[in-house]
């Protein structure tokens, strides 16, 4: 990492109620956007999570039964990040 060069971890809740057939309705919805690339899967008991990159950053859609469905973004830009869960947000 060069210096003075950050990303900083953006949560944002889509849907707090929201089951497995919403998150992969959702994960859809992703793997018709631009720019956003699916790169492993994770499924496990308790929680389905499903990894991207998007725009140069990490990008994570999580399912969990205590949780409900959840956007994870690690990248330099919060801005995309919104974008992406307000056009997951609305599609509901």
């Amino acid at each position: 990492m060069k210096p003075f060069e950050y990303t900083t971890q953006t949560e944002m809740v889509i849907n707090e109620s929201g089951n497995l057939q919403e998150f992969y309705r959702l994960a859809n919805v992703l793997s018709k956007t631009r720019h956003v690339h699916l790169t492993s899967k994770v499924d496990d008991a308790f929680i389905v999570e499903w990894n991207y990159t998007y725009k140069g950053g990490a990008l994570s859609l999580q399912y969990s039964i205590y949780n409900g469905v959840i956007l994870l973004y690690n990248g330099k830009d919060k801005k995309y990040a919104d974008k992406l869960a307000g056009r997951l947000r609305i599609g509901q």
